[in-house]
């Protein structure tokens, strides 16, 4: 009676030890994954490359290039996401980059802003290849606006000194006319000094669009990126916007991705993507313009149905 007594007493003590054991079992891969990335990031950590100099943004003076460029996601795997990439984009020149869901065109953007490295081949800034070495000073001379734009929950002044800290109100209020922000931010209850709030809560889809848009000018970047950066906006904010970016073609270079093919009539040069990789019009006129007629005949059917609803 004793040692049942003992036992029933220390039974819950081993049941909870067990219970312990098995719920730190299941959470071993999570933390040796967690492990890895940290080390991932630690490897790739670009801050540790300046040595705390002032960063010099690099100047580019003809054209910014792909040459022979090979990527996969999937290291393991023999498919690639973007097969033998070869393009050139002048300077000041307005590209598209065009092409159906799944062609590969966020990964193209990826690598030219030099977030991911190609597997093979290279990215060059007239003719110097782009490595660690000089990525921050890449990054001085580029802008990016995504698809789901990103404001911390501070004032929108607060936002706009993140990226440049030296700025003034009239420089502000400038990318604010650009963007055709100025008159909707006048009106806010604290101008300037209104807060975004948490996850952006306080503002529309395409007020946020077009503050990034604003604060990506503000830069005056040498290298605008715009992934489908008017997608949230009405048809008339999305004309005015338009319009801001027709007055600034030649002056930089503007890369864009749209799915809608009506943002891209004003496009110098135009790369259609297809399963990763890229029709080329010089070379393979025939084969791209079978892509784009797909491509605008889906379109008018968009739009014929939403005109009928």
């Amino acid at each position: 009676m004793l040692i049942i007594l003992i036992f029933s007493r220390l039974w819950p003590g081993f049941t909870s030890i067990q219970s312990s054991l098995e719920q730190l079992a299941s959470s071993i891969p999570a933390l040796n994954r967690l492990i890895e990335l940290q080390a991932e990031c630690e490897k790739f950590n670009e801050l540790e490359t300046t040595n705390d100099k002032k960063i010099t943004p690099l100047v580019m003076n003809k054209e910014f290039a792909c040459k022979n460029v090979y990527f996969r996601y999937d290291k393991t795997s023999s498919v690639c996401n973007l097969k033998n990439i070869s393009l050139k984009i002048p300077l000041n020149c307005t590209t598209a980059v065009v092409g159906h869901s799944g062609a590969g065109k966020s990964t193209l953007i990826d690598m030219l802003m030099g977030l991911i490295e190609p597997d093979d081949g290279e990215i060059t800034l007239d003719g110097v290849p782009l490595k660690r070495e000089n990525l921050m000073s890449f990054r001085q001379i580029i802008s990016y606006v995504s698809q789901d734009p990103f404001l911390l929950n501070m004032s929108i002044r607060d936002n706009f000194l993140i990226i440049k800290p030296n700025a003034r109100d009239e420089d502000i209020w400038e990318a604010l006319e650009f963007a055709s922000s100025r008159d909707f931010v006048q009106n806010l209850p604290q101008g300037l000094d209104t807060m975004v709030g948490d996850r952006r809560v306080k503002l529309s889809g395409g007020e946020r669009q077009r503050l990034i848009l604003a604060r990506s000018i503000l830069r005056k970047p040498s290298i605008l990126v715009l992934d489908e950066a008017t997608s949230a906006l009405d048809m008339e904010n999305e004309v005015e916007i338009q319009e801001s970016l027709r007055r600034i073609k030649g002056k930089i270079t503007i890369i864009v991705v749209a799915h809608r093919l009506s943002r891209i009539r004003n496009a110098d040069q135009i790369i259609v993507l297809e399963k990763g990789k890229i029709v080329q019009f010089d070379q393979l006129a025939q084969e791209s313009r079978r892509v784009l007629d797909r491509l605008l005949e889906k379109q008018r059917e968009v739009q014929y149905i939403h005109g009928h609803d």
